[in-house]
C-alpha cells in the first residue's frame, strides 16, 4: 500500500497537476452529535485553513499570560532522562517560547492540527528507544494524588457548570437536557461511554464556547467524569445522585454492590474496575456539591466556623423576645461510640537488633481532601488534643470550686471502680489495628449532631468529654446541662482542670442519663440522676443511644476505608439526618412530649388524695442524702497507740520469718527479702516509739497491749459493719427500679447485670464482717448470706415509690413549660427562613441564577417538611383545646437572621483566587509523582497544554 501512495504521487508531479491534501471534516446533526470523515482538499484550501487556523492562534496568544507558562510547567510531569535535544521536534521544553510568542505560531484550532502534531512529536521524542518500555515508576498513592490535585483546580469551573446545568433543567433534575444551541458550541470530544440508571450509551459530547475543562463541559450535560481530562466514561448525575441517597438512607448499600446492580440492569459482566470508575466521580459528585453548599452559605452569611452549631436546632438556639426563662437553657448528650472503627493500613511489621517486632509504619496516603472532609461537624484533631492529661499538667489545674450538687466527692467512688470508661487513662488502649477506634459525639436533646470529635487509636478518654465541654461552653453560653453516663467521674475532672473555673461561670452541669443512671449507686444517683434534678422535664438524655443504633450501619462502609471516604462518609451521614430526620420528625418530638407530660399530670389528683403534702418528699431525699455520706465517712479513732500496736504486731511476724530465713538450706533470696523486711518493720516501730516518748517496750503480756488490741479489734468489727450496712441499703435502693411495674425486661436484666458486682461486693464485706466479728472478745454475732439478702425483701415495698411519682408529676409540669417554649420557637423559625430565603433567591436571581438555583435547592431541603409541622402543630392545638397553653402565633427571635450578602460569584471568586491559585500551585510542586507511563501521560499532556494554550 505505501508503495502504491508513492506512485501515485509521483504521477502526479510528473504531470504537473498539484497533489492533493487529505484533512479531517467534522459534520454536526441536529442532535449535537459529530461525524468525522476524511475529504481531500485542494493545496489552496489547505493554505487557507492554515492561514485561518494562525489568524486565530495569534489572537488567543495576546490572551496567555506569563502565569498560564508557569502553570502549565508545574502541571506537566516530563521523565527526567538525558535526552538530546539536536535534530528534534519542538517537544515541551519549547512551550515557554510558544506560549510567550517567541517560537513560530502554530494553529490550535482542529482544522490545522499542525500544534497537535508538533507537540505529540516533541513528546514521543523523550521516550526511550523503539522496542523498549519506559519503567513505570508510579504508585497507587501517586496517581490519586495527581488526580486530586488535578480536579481541585476545576472546582470553580465544575461548580459554575453544575450550577448552570441546574438553571437550564429548572426542577427536572432527572430529565435529559435539550442539546446545546449551535452557536454555543466550540466543537465536540471524542466519544466516551456514559453510564445512566438504565442505560449505557456512547455519545460526543460538545465543548461550549469558554470552557476551559473538559469536566465543566461533562457537567453542563449533567455528566460527571472518572478522569479529570480526556475521560473514557461519564456517569449521569441522576444516578449518582440515586446512589447517594440511597446510600445515605440505607448505609449497608456499598459502591461495589450498587455498580454490580447496574451493571446486571444493563446486561454487563461486572468488572472490578468499574467500582473504582464510579467511586472517583461519586468523590468528584459529592466535591461539586460541597463547592454549592459552600458558595450558598458564603452569600446568605452562613459560612463562619461555628455558624450550623450554634443555629442548627430551630428549638433549643432560635431564642424569642419576651419568652419565658428555663433554669436550664438548652439540654445536651454525649457519649462514645467504638462501632465506627477504621483499620489502619500499616507496613509488615520489622524487628529491631534483638528480634523483637517493632509496630508497623503507617503507609496511608496524604490526601488534602481529609483536611476539611469533617466539615463543621468534626472538631480538629489538635482542639482535642490539647486535653490530653500531659498537657493538662502543663496549662495547670483549677482549684475546686463549690459548684453545689454537680460537685463530685473528690474520694475515689464506686462508680469509678465499676465503669470501664471512668478508668485511668492508661488502661483505655485500643487495639493497634486501628486508627480511628470511634467518634465522641454531643446531640442537642431534640436529637441535631452538635460536635463530632475521633477517637483515635484509644477508648474514651477524658480528653474527647473536655474538648465537646469546651466547644459546648463556646457556642451555648449559661446554665446548659450535658447528660453523660459517667458524669460522677467526669464531674471532678472537669472541675479539677483549667476548664473548671469557667464551667463554674457559666453554670455548666453533668448529670447522668435515665438509662444509665439506675447501674450507679445510689449516693451517686441522688447527687446526678436526671429525675432528681430540677428544670429537667421528661427528658432523658439518652438520645446518643438511639443515634448510635442507626449510625452503626455506616460500620462496614468506613471500617476499611481511607481517612478521606470515611470523614466524608459521616459528614454526610450526620449532616442528612439532621435534615430529612431530626428537622423532618421535630414536630412529632415536641407533640409526643407534651401528650405524655399531659398524660402524667392527670395522675396527679389520685397521688395527693392519699399523701397529706408534697412537700415532705424533697426534705427526705435529702435526709437520705446525708445519711448515705455518712456511712461512707471512717470514724476518727485511729490513735497513735493504735498504731504503735499494729506496728509491734507486724515486727513480731517479721522477726518470726526472719528466723526461719536464718535456719540453714533456705535460699538466699528468700533470706535477704526477709533481713530487708524485718529492717523496715523495725525502723517502723523506733518511728512509732519516739512519737509517744515510749521508754520501754509494748510486750504481748502487758496491759496497754491488751488496751490496744482491744481498740483495734472494735474499730474492724465497727468499718466493717458500716460497710455491710453502706451495701445492704444502697442495694435496697437500686433493687426498687427492679420492682417498677414499668420497667421492661430487658432493662431489668441489664440492671441486673450491673448489680452483680454488687452482690459480689456485698459477699466480700460480709466474710470481712464475720472475720472481725470472731476478733472479738467475746466474739460477735456471725451473719449468713440469706440473712443479708432478705434485708432486700424491703424493696418489694418500694420505698420510693411516692416521691418518684411526685417527682414524675413535677417533671411533667416543667416539661410542659418547655414544649410551649420549644413549639413557638419552632413556628418563628419556619416563618423567618421561609422568607429570608425566598429574599436571597429574589436578590440573586436577576445576577447570578446559578447561585439563586442553588439558594432554592437549599430551601426545598427543610421547606419540604415544614407544612407538615404546622398541620401537626394545628391538629395537636385543637385536640388538645384548653389543656395547650402556648400559642402558634410566631414571636420575634433575639437573633435576628442576616440580610443575603449582596454577592455574587464575581465577588467570591476575586476573594478567593489568589488563596486558590497559591493552593493549588503548592499541591502541584508537592505532587512529585515519578515518571508516567507512555499513553496516559502523553495524553494528559497533550490535552492539559491544548486548554491552557487555548484559554
Amino acid at each position: 500500500m505505501g508503495s502504491r501512495g508513492q506512485g501515485k504521487k509521483v504521477k502526479q508531479r510528473m504531470l504537473g497537476r498539484p497533489p492533493v491534501v487529505r484533512a479531517t471534516v467534522h459534520t454536526y446533526t441536529e442532535a449535537g452529535g459529530l461525524i468525522s470523515s476524511i475529504k481531500p482538499i485542494r493545496p489552496t484550501a489547505a493554505k487557507k485553513k492554515r492561514d485561518q487556523a494562525e489568524k486565530e492562534l495569534q489572537q488567543e496568544h495576546a490572551n496567555i499570560t506569563a502565569q498560564a507558562c508557569q502553570t502549565l510547567n508545574e502541571i506537566r510531569d516530563v521523565p527526567q532522562e538525558e535526552i538530546d535535544w539536536q535534530d528534534e521536534p519542538m517537544g515541551v521544553e519549547d512551550l515557554d517560547d510558544l506560549l510567550a510568542g517567541r517560537a513560530e505560531a502554530l494553529p490550535l484550532s482542529g482544522a490545522g492540527g499542525k500544534f497537535r502534531d508538533t507537540l505529540e512529536a516533541g513528546l514521543r521524542a523523550e521516550r526511550l528507544p523503539k522496542g523498549k518500555r519506559a519503567k513505570d515508576l508510579r504508585k497507587r498513592r501517586d496517581h490519586i494524588a495527581k488526580q486530586v490535585s488535578l480536579f481541585a483546580g476545576q472546582m470553580k469551573a465544575i461548580g459554575d457548570a453544575y450550577m448552570q446545568w441546574g438553571v437550564e433543567v429548572r426542577d427536572n433534575l432527572y430529565e435529559d437536557r435539550a442539546p446545546f444551541p449551535e452557536d454555543k458550541i466550540a466543537k465536540h470530544m471524542p466519544p466516551v461511554t456514559v453510564v445512566d440508571v438504565f442505560r449505557t450509551y456512547t455519545a460526543c459530547i460538545p465543548i461550549r464556547k469558554g470552557d476551559v475543562f473538559t469536566a465543566a463541559s461533562f457537567f453542563a450535560r449533567g455528566l460527571v467524569p472518572c478522569a479529570s481530562h480526556r475521560p473514557k466514561v461519564v456517569f449521569s448525575i441522576r444516578l449518582l445522585d440515586l446512589f447517594r441517597v440511597m446510600h445515605l438512607r440505607t448505609p449497608q448499600v456499598s459502591i461495589q454492590s450498587w455498580v454490580k446492580a447496574i451493571a446486571n440492569l444493563h446486561g454487563v459482566p461486572f468488572k472490578p474496575y468499574q467500582a473504582q470508575q464510579f467511586w472517583v466521580a461519586y468523590d468528584l459528585y459529592l466535591a461539586t456539591l460541597k463547592e454549592s453548599k459552600q458558595r450558598v452559605d458564603m452569600v446568605l452569611g452562613q459560612d463562619g466556623p461555628r455558624w450550623r452549631r450554634e443555629n442548627c436546632c430551630p428549638a433549643c438556639m432560635n431564642k424569642l423576645e419576651g419568652e419565658a426563662h428555663l433554669k436550664h437553657s438548652m439540654l445536651i448528650t454525649m457519649d462514645g461510640n467504638d462501632s465506627l472503627k477504621c483499620v489502619l493500613r500499616k507496613e509488615p511489621a520489622d524487628f529491631d537488633d534483638e528480634g523483637n517486632p517493632l509496630p508497623g509504619v503507617s503507609r496511608e496516603r496524604f490526601d488534602p481532601r481529609a483536611v476539611d472532609a469533617g466539615g463543621d461537624y468534626f472538631l480538629p484533631r489538635e482542639q482535642v488534643n490539647r486535653w490530653e492529661k500531659d498537657r493538662l499538667k502543663d496549662m495547670g489545674r483549677a482549684k475546686p470550686a463549690d459548684v453545689g450538687r454537680a460537685k463530685p466527692a473528690d474520694e475515689k467512688t464506686q462508680c469509678e471502680e465499676r465503669w470501664k470508661n471512668l478508668a485511668d487513662d492508661s488502661f483505655k488502649k485500643m487495639w493497634a489495628i486501628y486508627d480511628e477506634t470511634g467518634i465522641f459525639m454531643s446531640l442537642c436533646r431534640h436529637g441535631f449532631v452538635l460536635a463530632v470529635a475521633d477517637m483515635v487509636r484509644s477508648g474514651e478518654l477524658s480528653k474527647y468529654a473536655l474538648a465537646i465541654e469546651e466547644d459546648t461552653l463556646d457556642c451555648y453560653g449559661h446554665d446548659v446541662v450535658i447528660g453523660f453516663d459517667t458524669a460522677c467521674g467526669n464531674a471532678k475532672t472537669l472541675w479539677n482542670s483549667p476548664l473548671g473555673p469557667r464551667a463554674l461561670l457559666q453554670n455548666l452541669i453533668l448529670i447522668v442519663g435515665a438509662f444509665y443512671g439506675h447501674a450507679h449507686n445510689r449516693l451517686c444517683q441522688l447527687l446526678f440522676l436526671i429525675s432528681y434534678i430540677e428544670g429537667m422535664g421528661l427528658e432523658d438524655l439518652e438520645g446518643c443511644e438511639r443515634f448510635f443504633s442507626k449510625s452503626n450501619a455506616n460500620a462496614g462502609s468506613v471500617r476499611y476505608a481511607s481517612i478521606f471516604h470515611r470523614l466524608q462518609t459521616l459528614t454526610n451521614y450526620f449532616a442528612h439526618v439532621d435534615t430529612h430526620n431530626t428537622y423532618a420528625n421535630l414536630s412529632k418530638f415536641l407533640v409526643d412530649n407534651y401528650w405524655q407530660a399531659l398524660g402524667i399530670l392527670d395522675t396527679e389528683p389520685a397521688l395527693r388524695a392519699k399523701i397529706d403534702s408534697v412537700d415532705v418528699f424533697p426534705a427526705r431525699l435529702q435526709e437520705e442524702l446525708k445519711f448515705l455520706k455518712s456511712l461512707m465517712g471512717e470514724a476518727e479513732e485511729d490513735t497513735l497507740h493504735m498504731e504503735y500496736y499494729q506496728r509491734l504486731v507486724n515486727f513480731a511476724d517479721r522477726t518470726l520469718k526472719r528466723d526461719l530465713a536464718r535456719q540453714p538450706g533456705s535460699p538466699v533470696t528468700a533470706r535477704r527479702h526477709a533481713e530487708e523486711n524485718w529492717d523496715k518493720a523495725f525502723a517502723d516501730v523506733q518511728q512509732s516509739e519516739a512519737a509517744l516518748g515510749v521508754v520501754d517496750r509494748w510486750e504481748p503480756t502487758g496491759p496497754q497491749w491488751a488496751e490496744a488490741a482491744h481498740l483495734v479489734s472494735t474499730k474492724r468489727y465497727r468499718m466493717a459493719l458500716l460497710k455491710l450496712e453502706r451495701l445492704v441499703i444502697q442495694r435496697m435502693f437500686e433493687l426498687t427500679k427492679m420492682n417498677l411495674s414499668q420497667t421492661g425486661y430487658k432493662l431489668r436484666k441489664h440492671i441486673a447485670k450491673a448489680l452483680q458486682a454488687r452482690s459480689q461486693a456485698i459477699r466480700t464485706a460480709l466474710k470481712t464482717y464475720n472475720t472481725a466479728a470472731a476478733s472479738l472478745a467475746p466474739p460477735g454475732r456471725a451473719l449468713s448470706w440469706s440473712e443479708v439478702v432478705a434485708y432486700a425483701f424491703l424493696a418489694d415495698f418500694d420505698l420510693l415509690r411516692d416521691p418518684e411519682k411526685i417527682g414524675e408529676i413535677e417533671r411533667a409540669k416543667e416539661e410542659i413549660i418547655r414544649c410551649n417554649i420549644e413549639i413557638r420557637r419552632l413556628v418563628t423559625y419556619i416563618r423567618d427562613e421561609q422568607a429570608f430565603l425566598l429574599d436571597a433567591e429574589k436578590r440573586l436571581k436577576g445576577r447570578d441564577p446559578g447561585l439563586a438555583w442553588s439558594v432554592r435547592r437549599y430551601r426545598w431541603a427543610r421547606e419540604r417538611y415544614n407544612e407538615a409541622h404546622m398541620k401537626r402543630l394545628r391538629t395537636f392545638a385543637k385536640k388538645a383545646g384548653h389543656r395547650f397553653t402556648g400559642t402558634l402565633e410566631p414571636g420575634v427571635a433575639v437573633k435576628k437572621p442576616p440580610g443575603p450578602n449582596d454577592l455574587t460569584m464575581e465577588d467570591i471568586d476575586g476573594r478567593e483566587g489568589e488563596e486558590l491559585n497559591r493552593e493549588l500551585s503548592a499541591r502541584m510542586e508537592e505532587d512529585d509523582v515519578g515518571e508516567q507511563a507512555e499513553g496516559e501521560q502523553l495524553a494528559e499532556e497533550i490535552f492539559t497544554v491544548y486548554m491552557v494554550a487555548e484559554e
